[in-house]
């Protein structure tokens, strides 16, 4: 038997109503105090793994396992609540799923309060906790009014106050800003050289994964390089590219900062006033070749937007001194001004915080819109439903599991189809045909019966990418669409954005991976503190 504060041995699981294992008999030991990465392509198991080692699968999520789970010797599967939460503190890939008190400061004392920890040391938790991710300043803000990566944040630091031995973070580092994930590395080395065993996952070669001790990789379920991080990238980087967790050559050419600044100089010009906004851009290759051993993607499954010529029309959008305070006095957004047009590629970058997801919500009529400040085709949008606007504009949600609303690939990716009519109403061959299209360009046909929620989250994220992508949109929204997954399932989304954009739909991409796209952009904008740099 192996030994260590980890031990798996075996260990094989089934999701309820699967047939096929999604962990396949794997035994490995991780040492008390060892700072791991597990590492693997959307589906290799990490995330039901992290599942595995606190006791929600099989006790909550139900499915089969079978073989040895042990955590300093107790079984999570059959543990009591507080044994497993004095043991292993985890952070999911939804920090929404883990904030549950609305609060910033209530949330991190939840556990503590939870495991009867006297008020005098839950104060100093909440205290060392919020500095360690940077959030002392939002200690007392509500949850709804942070940004993505200020929940994930918060929630490591709900975890890190409960002071656990074990920490286990799923894709952590997946939402954050530059500063914020150095910031992360910072907390992992920290818990290491405390004694505190730490593991990550991820969907990539990231950071995380290089300043580890040892790099687990998984591929199907099952352990296929395991091993010092700078060991494997020497012996091993043509594998670890063919498993997307590290970019291709061509795809890890970065952006300049002469690029950003002019391109965004630019845009900003031309949104100087409201009646202005005829930008010319360049465009870039528009090739759609798979990342999967060079096949090709379905010639054509998009219908081309049927929009007025560029040659002095007016601007499709336009940002015009747009400022945005919300009701609580926060002001997040201030005289923030561009314009996009048809065909347009557009990437807007800034830390969490800066007011991305904002600005993207008040785009879509989400929140109230400040009058004279949004123009769509020349209109005060500020005039419009959301069902007017959600007729031109689709939204890529940041967490694609907040979008879905039906029980199978199949009827997510129709669902618009029947959302114009009545609901059982049969589809024409022609929508058939373009949403089969869609899904096997997507790499999803053989996933149409699945439920979405049972996807890999680079799946998750590509079918919330179809699912606006297959009724034609003047524009479509995009938060984060390649947060978190491997390199192949982000070329696989950049590769429907692409054909999307070559049949006419404007694209404004919310992005952390700005060099994953630099290639592909007609321009970026860069948000700090709400303002446009």
């Amino acid at each position: 038997m192996l030994q260590g504060v980890i031990n798996l041995d075996g260990l094989s699981y089934t999701y309820e109503g699967d047939s096929k294992p999604i962990i396949k008999d794997i035994t490995l030991s991780i040492p008390n105090g060892q700072w791991a990465a597990i590492i693997g392509p959307g589906g290799s198991g990490k995330s039901t793994l992290c599942q595995l080692l606190n006791g929600y699968l099989p006790r909550s999520g139900g499915g089969h396992r079978e073989g040895i789970v042990s955590i300093e010797a107790i079984d999570p599967a059959y543990a009591s609540i507080a044994d497993i939460a004095e043991r292993v503190g985890v952070v999911f890939q939804d920090a929404d799923a883990q904030l549950v008190q609305g609060n910033v400061e209530a949330d991190v004392a939840f556990g503590p309060e939870n495991l009867r920890v006297p008020p005098a040391d839950i104060a100093r938790r909440i205290s060392a906790s919020l500095a360690a991710v940077g959030l002392t300043s939002h200690r007392y803000a509500r949850v709804r009014e942070l940004s993505g990566g200020q929940r994930q944040r918060a929630a490591t630091a709900a975890v890190l106050a409960l002071e656990p031995r074990l920490f286990v973070f799923d894709d952590c580092a997946a939402s954050l800003d530059g500063a914020a994930q150095v910031q992360f590395v910072q907390v992992c080395a920290s818990l290491h050289e405390q004694g505190r065993t730490v593991i990550n996952t991820s969907g990539r070669f990231d950071d995380v994964a290089r300043a580890a001790e040892r790099v687990i990789v998984l591929q199907g379920g099952a352990v296929v390089l395991d091993g010092p991080p700078q060991e494997l990238l020497r012996k091993h980087a043509e594998q670890l590219v063919l498993l997307g967790l590290l970019p291709t050559p061509e795809g890890a050419a970065a952006t300049s900062a002469q690029h950003i600044a002019a391109t965004s100089a630019q845009h900003i010009a031309d949104a100087s006033s409201p009646d202005t906004g005829v930008f010319d851009t360049t465009k870039h290759p528009t090739d759609v070749s798979s990342p999967d051993k060079g096949a090709s993607y379905i010639t054509n499954p998009f219908t081309t937007v049927d929009l007025p010529s560029k040659e002095g029309a007016t601007a499709l959008l336009q940002l015009h001194k747009l400022s945005y305070t919300y009701p609580g006095g926060q002001q997040v957004l201030r005289e923030v001004s561009f314009t996009l047009q048809p065909g347009d590629w557009g990437i807007l970058v800034g830390e969490n915080g800066s007011g991305k997801s904002t600005l993207s919500r008040l785009l879509m009529g989400l929140i109230r819109v400040p009058r004279h400040s949004i123009f769509w085709g020349g209109k005060d949008i500020a005039g419009l439903s959301v069902a007017d606007l959600a007729e031109d504009i689709g939204y890529v949600f940041q967490q694609p599991e907040h979008q879905f609303v039906t029980h199978s690939v199949w009827d997510e990716v129709t669902y618009g189809y029947r959302s114009r009519r009545h609901r059982h109403t049969a589809l024409t061959a022609q929508e058939v045909a373009s949403a089969e299209q869609m899904l096997e360009a997507a790499g999803l046909l053989g996933r149409r019966h699945d439920s979405p929620y049972l996807l890999s989250q680079g799946e998750k994220r590509i079918l919330s990418v179809v699912c606006q992508f297959v009724i034609p949109k003047k524009l479509v929204i995009l938060d984060e669409p390649t947060s978190g997954i491997d390199y192949a399932a982000a070329e696989r989304i950049l590769a429907l954005c692409r054909e999307r954009v070559k049949h006419g739909t404007a694209l404004l991409m919310i992005t952390h991976d700005p060099n994953l796209v630099a290639r592909d952009t007609s321009f970026v904008l860069q948000l700090h503190h709400g303002e446009l740099q």
